[in-house]
């Protein structure tokens, strides 16, 4: 497989990518993308970049991962229930399974015609929106952005057989890092500094390295300069 390098901060250039290689598929189906990187790569400002610019051209949508997040009643249902909250956020800790169901959908012509909904991530609640992204029928590029879609466990890995191109974001881990301490601070998940460090230096951190390790090549690598 050749992979393609570039950089994330060529916009312009992702973007026509994309138009020429949906070229060959639209308007018969949609064309699919698969955004996959370490927590705090930055997969959501680059995925909203991309299609505000690609909506100018083909309707374009986002669907993010995180609204598969299990429930915190399902966490408490587990057989180590605190292992389960303190690691919310690993792959465990998603329905990795309906998320795939979704994605099979959506070039499904039982589904294409009609409104596919899925679920949104309430960070205040913490817990899953049911039906509140809604993907309309003349939507023509979907970009599927989340830690773990390039994964190669099971479940997480059949999401390759649904998309036209894999994307995986590289930005420097302590950059990362940094970015994790303040999106806790700034959220509330964290009460204070230490706390905030010490949980990037653990969960967090665990979850990027078993990223890297486990992820399959993508067919586009975006470097962050």
């Amino acid at each position: 497989m050749h992979q393609v390098v570039i950089r994330s901060d060529h916009i312009t250039e992702i973007v026509d990518r994309v138009l020429a290689n949906c070229k060959n598929v639209l308007p018969k189906r949609r064309y699919i993308i698969s955004l996959a990187g370490i927590p705090g790569a930055g997969k959501s400002t680059l995925s909203s970049l991309v299609a505000q610019q690609l909506n100018q051209t083909v309707k374009t949508i986002v669907l993010p991962q995180d609204g598969f997040h299990l429930y915190r009643w399902q966490l408490n249902d587990m057989p180590d229930s605190e292992e389960a909250i303190r690691r919310r956020g690993a792959p465990f800790t998603f329905n990795a399974k309906a998320f795939v169901q979704l994605i099979s959908q959506l070039n499904d012509p039982v589904y294409s015609q009609h409104i596919i909904n899925a679920p949104s991530f309430d960070h205040k609640l913490k817990d899953p929106i049911e039906d509140d992204i809604h993907i309309e029928p003349d939507v023509q590029v979907i970009i599927i952005e989340g830690n773990y879609v390039s994964l190669r466990d099971p479940d997480w890995r059949d999401i390759h057989q649904y998309v036209d191109e894999s994307w995986f974001i590289q930005t420097d881990i302590e950059v990362v890092r940094d970015r994790i301490i303040k999106r806790h601070l700034a959220a509330g998940i964290a009460n204070n500094l230490e706390e905030a460090t010490e949980r990037a230096d653990g969960s967090d951190l665990a979850n990027a390295k078993y990223i890297l390790a486990h992820s399959a090549p993508a067919d586009v690598v975006i470097v962050t300069p």
